[in-house]
């Protein structure tokens, strides 16, 4: 427990110093500048509070967001490659952003809520196909459900008229944090805590799945009950974030395994550290492209793709050699 809460605050005393840092970087270049109309004008409090603060608090929302998921997701089918988006929300929160971002002038609160709705959805179906059936169906459940998305994400690029949202919309696909608003960060704020609270009231069923799921179910546990619940909660932190990012993979799978190696703990008491890790993650990747000539180019999603992959590959290993041991 004291390496734990060690841990922890390490992590929130650089997430919160690299943070600081970012908010006040270089803040004075923008004491005198001209405006439109050629006035000196001071833009700092513009830049500090309409670009920075609401970019960084979105890296770390998302980052958090999408790690709590991600260990969700590991403990409820006993696998440190499961994703956040393994049944279907990801794909459904990024059909419905697609679809509103081509078809419609939506404000991002508005996008916010659709892909929320696509979110919910395309869990709803998977879990309508695969309830009666066990984790298998349910995981192949999610890859069909998946791989329908994906296409319908295709179709609806292919059938786009302008090269301009076409790009625009390829660009999102990509990921970005720059269009990071403080009123959709709040109203994310608000959904996410509630996909937290579901994940919380059902940590006591996180942690005796490690037994194994019969056993659960004789220690007063409602598996079917608890398995909706807990997975539901990630559907709703997967799509309080895509609209506002678009695409952003790995960090929802690497930091709860990070979380994991480091403290071997149980699945409920991984959440925070998981949480820390995957905003400190996102956190630096988003800084890495705005302030490194090298990934100025890159989209985030792009390259947390680039670290996350090796990653997955080291994941793959070691998942090999412990059942080598075995």
């Amino acid at each position: 427990m004291k390496n734990m809460n060690k841990l922890n605050l390490l992590l929130l005393v650089l997430l919160l110093g690299i943070s600081t840092a970012a908010m006040y970087y270089q803040l004075g270049d923008f004491a005198a500048l001209r405006n439109a109309e050629g006035v000196l004008s001071d833009m700092r409090d513009l830049v500090l509070w309409e670009i920075r603060l609401p970019r960084l608090g979105l890296a770390i929302v998302t980052g958090a967001s999408l790690a709590i998921a991600g260990n969700a997701m590991q403990g409820i089918f006993q696998n440190p490659l499961a994703s956040p988006g393994l049944l279907g929300s990801a794909n459904g929160a990024t059909t419905a952003s697609v679809f509103i971002l081509y078809y419609f002038s939506a404000p991002l609160s508005l996008l916010l809520l659709g892909g929320v709705t696509g979110a919910l959805l395309s869990f709803l179906l998977v879990y309508l196909i695969a309830k009666n059936h066990g984790t298998t169906m349910m995981i192949l459940s999610g890859v069909a459900v998946n791989m329908l998305l994906a296409s319908a994400i295709a179709l609806l690029l292919s059938n786009a008229q302008s090269p301009w949202a076409l790009a625009e919309l390829y660009r999102w696909l990509q990921g970005s944090l720059a269009w990071a608003k403080t009123d959709t960060l709040l109203l994310s704020l608000a959904i996410i805590l509630l996909g937290i609270f579901c994940l919380y009231r059902q940590r006591r069923y996180l942690d005796l799945l490690t037994f194994g799921e019969e056993t659960a179910g004789t220690m007063g546990i409602d598996p079917k009950k608890s398995f909706f619940i807990t997975t539901f909660g990630v559907a709703l932190l997967v799509g309080a974030v895509i609209p506002q990012t678009g695409t952003i993979g790995f960090i929802g799978l690497i930091a709860p395994h990070f979380a994991r190696l480091l403290l071997k703990k149980r699945p409920s008491q991984l959440y925070l550290t998981s949480g820390l890790l995957g905003a400190l993650l996102l956190l630096v990747a988003d800084l890495s492209i705005i302030y490194l000539p090298f990934f100025s180019h890159i989209y985030i999603g792009t390259l947390t793709a680039l670290i996350g992959a090796p990653c997955l590959i080291w994941i793959l290993l070691q998942q090999q050699r412990s059942i080598y041991r075995d």
